[in-house]
């Protein structure tokens, strides 16, 4: 079977689905939805469809066409009542993250999809990058055995404030919504405990959040501590785990693994895995189509939206918070 689906958002980010679906038999773009005609044109081009599969709004997709599921890539504040409205509408849903920037809505996407027997997921495609399939698997071998702390920094500057201009909290919510999510697949494990301080640096064209530091506490004993940003002057960024037999460090080329009583870093090349845009589209058909549910699928990414959530929530009331009571009241 064929998947047929409707593409809200053809131009940025919404560009890479139409791509890959030149290539592939099991899905079919059948309509193109977005408010800027240029955007349109050029997904004519890489799809084949004429102007009568293009239009202004999703609603006017929805009625017009026969699909089987929306594609949402647009502005994060966009995607609730979207998906919402795509699932009110009988179809299933891929959205680009954040899946919604409210818990209590990605909640009500998910519960009003499973009524429906509908199915929800999130093109969370930095999990499936090399460096977090490699070290995963290490740990998943018991190679590196129990992990027990790290630290993650990045550093860079953004000439433009994207989407998250407004927001309070402009890097949880663009880049953290990676960064975090990784960390729960690369762990295998859920936050318990976090911290985090939110703020942002005078000359930072963005609004509020541009900088984060703080530490998450994972059930399995992990503790990751993070300093990140995207208004600093110079760039740079760090990456390290230890674990109970040796400290694995993201390096040029690889993995610095350095063992248990060794003098020297031993180079792991990083993993080769299908692209990580082709691992998503696997999934999200083999969900829609057998019931397969994927590590990224709407139920699942919750924790995601809750964390990112709670650590805004913790910069706001300077408090550590207990992540599974705060996803039982949130």
């Amino acid at each position: 079977m064929t998947i047929r689906t409707i593409h809200v958002g053809a131009g940025g980010r919404g560009r890479w689905p139409l791509n890959r679906f030149r290539d592939r038999t099991d899905f079919e773009a059948v309509a193109l939805v977005d408010v800027n005609e240029e955007n349109l044109a050029t997904a004519r081009e890489t799809t084949g469809l004429g102007e009568e599969a293009c239009f202004a709004t999703p609603a006017e997709a929805l009625q017009a066409v026969d699909a089987d599921a929306v594609v949402v890539i647009t502005p994060p504040d966009l995607h609730a009542g979207q998906c919402l409205e795509a699932v009110r509408a009988g179809k299933h849903v891929l959205v680009e993250k954040p899946f919604t920037k409210d818990l209590g809505q990605a909640r009500q996407i998910v519960a009003e999809a499973s009524e429906c027997g509908l199915k929800v997921a999130v093109t969370q495609n930095a999990r499936y990058y090399p460096p977090v399939l490699t070290i995963r698997r290490l740990l998943q071998s018991g190679d590196l055995g129990q992990p027990s702390f790290g630290l993650m920094t990045k550093y860079g500057w953004r000439p433009r404030v994207h989407h998250s201009g407004a927001d309070r909290h402009a890097y949880l919510w663009e880049r953290g919504i990676h960064d975090f999510d990784q960390l729960r697949h690369l762990l295998d494990s859920e936050p318990r405990r976090l911290f985090c301080h939110s703020f942002n640096p005078p000359w930072s064209p963005y609004s509020g959040g541009a900088a984060i530091d703080g530490w998450i506490e994972f059930h399995n004993g992990t503790t990751f501590n993070f300093q990140c940003t995207f208004a600093t002057h110079k760039g740079g960024s760090s990456w390290r785990l230890d674990c109970e037999k040796g400290t694995v460090e993201e390096v040029s080329g690889g993995l610095a693994l350095r063992r248990l009583g060794a003098d020297a870093d031993e180079i792991i090349p990083m993993d080769e895995n299908p692209h990580p845009e082709e691992v998503l589209l696997d999934g999200f058909r083999d969900y829609v189509l057998n019931d397969v549910e994927p590590p990224f699928s709407g139920p699942r990414n919750l924790a995601t939206v809750g964390l990112i959530n709670a650590l805004g929530a913790s910069s706001e009331r300077g408090v550590v918070i207990d992540f599974d009571e705060y996803m039982v009241a949130g």
